[in-house]
């Protein structure tokens, strides 16, 4: 009995364990780049074309990066100071 007992809080324990990896570990975080020409976005965007796009329409180059277990995932996209963080469009 007491081995059934303690195999189910053992299977309990490792199930949730298992479902929490793609969690988020913490805040996402905004980084906004300060960009005035298209030139600079050559220099340090690791998307370039996505900062030209955001420096035709106004906007300043940013990205959202989210942080799970597995590592980083980063969105890229414009800032502004009205409307915040967008995610750029594919047209």
């Amino acid at each position: 009995m007491i081995r059934y007992l303690v195999f189910l809080i053992f299977l309990l324990g490792s199930v949730s364990v298992f479902s929490d990896q793609n969690e988020e570990i913490s805040k996402p975080l905004l980084r906004v780049f300060p960009t005035f020409r298209p030139e600079e976005c050559e220099d340090w965007a690791i998307m370039p074309f996505v900062c030209k796009r955001c420096l035709w329409e106004g906007k300043r180059y940013a990205q959202q990066i989210r942080f799970f277990e597995d590592g980083p995932y980063r969105t890229h996209g414009c800032y502004t100071d009205k409307k915040g963080f967008t995610v750029l469009e594919e047209k």
